[in-house]
Parts: structure tokens; C-alpha cells; sequence
């Protein structure tokens, strides 16, 4: 993913005073950005211009409260985590999980590539490591995602999430042994 660019304080403060043109540049210079991530944490069944629409307005709601005692790619990243995360607690508490956000693995096989197919093998191996995602739970999905979609190190991971640099450390081997262990079913 690419680097995010920081808002200017000139920028920030236009936007806190309802400046729509300020909070535009924001937009468009962090949208296709906020898409990825919100693709990556959430998997390719959800909604996620729904959730885009969200997190925008989230900002919007809540730009007024940043203070700046770090940086805005920061605290927006833990925006994006709070709007996803509160979808997945929403899902839940309505029950509202489908079978199409579950992981079967009869529907993983027929995406290994084989020799005859290898121009879609990417395509393929894309959407398998994105099922695999899908399998770990949040707390292990999101550093993995910040970690490795948006080359966040341990302690910027730490300060997004709001965790101690260790259990940063710990869910993110975590998740790979998980992630690990899913590719080596699928491989079989």
C-alpha cells in the first residue's frame, strides 16, 4: 500500500472550522488507501463502500476531537479499526453472520492454480490468502493487516491499537502460524 501523506495543520484546522474543500483533500488522498485497508481487514463479503461511507463520516464527526499529539495517519487508522471492528460487533449482536462470510474449505480447493491455469494464478493465490484472512478473528487480523498491507512496525501497531509493543508481537506470530496453518491445509 502506499505511504500516507500527512495533512498540513492549515488543512486540519480548515476542516475542524467546516471547511468542505479541506476535508475533499483528505478524502481523495485517503480514500483508495481506506478502501484497501478496510478490504483487507474485513474480507471480500462485506460492505465495504458502506463502510467507506462510514469511516468518512466518522472523521468528519470526529475530526474536531484530534488533537494532534500523533500523527493524523494514526488516529485515522484507528478510526478505520474502530468502524470495522463496530460492524463486526454489530453483526454479531444481530446474529447477522452468513454462510458467506464463513470459510469452507471445499470452496478453497478448486482455487489452487494448476499448471494449465497459470495465468490466474495470482488472481487465485490473492483470493486465497484473502479467505485466509478471513479465518483469523479480529484481535489477530488487524495488526497483521497494519503490519503487513501497511508497513506498520511494531510500535506504530502498538499506538493505533493502543497495546503494549508485546502482545503486538505475540498476535502478529500468532496470526501468521494461524495463516501458516490454513496454507498448508489448502496446499493438501
Amino acid at each position: 500500500m502506499k505511504t500516507l501523506i500527512e495533512p498540513t495543520k492549515e488543512v486540519l484546522d480548515a476542516c475542524r472550522n467546516g471547511n468542505q474543500q479541506a476535508f475533499r483533500e483528505i478524502f481523495y488522498n485517503y480514500r483508495t488507501y481506506a478502501y484497501n485497508l478496510i478490504y483487507k481487514i474485513t474480507g471480500k463479503n462485506a460492505d465495504h463502500e458502506d463502510l467507506l461511507q462510514d469511516l468518512f463520516f466518522q472523521v468528519y464527526l470526529s475530526l474536531k476531537t484530534f488533537r494532534g499529539e500523533s500523527c493524523f495517519s494514526t488516529w485515522f487508522h484507528r478510526v478505520v479499526i474502530h468502524v470495522c471492528t463496530s460492524r463486526w460487533r454489530y453483526k454479531r449482536a444481530k446474529k447477522r453472520i452468513s454462510s458467506n462470510d464463513l470459510v469452507d474449505l471445499d470452496s478453497v480447493e478448486h482455487c489452487v492454480a494448476t499448471n494449465e491455469h497459470e495465468h490466474g494464478y495470482h488472481y487465485e493465490l490473492k483470493d486465497i490468502v484473502q479467505k485466509a484472512l478471513v479465518t483469523l478473528n479480529d484481535n489477530l487480523r488487524v495488526p497483521l493487516v497494519l503490519n503487513v498491507y501497511s508497513d506498520m512496525d511494531l510500535s506504530e501497531i502498538a499506538d493505533v491499537l493502543g497495546l503494549p509493543e508485546g502482545t503486538v508481537k505475540s498476535r502478529l506470530f500468532t496470526a501468521r502460524k494461524k495463516i501458516k496453518e490454513y496454507l498448508e491445509t489448502v496446499d493438501k
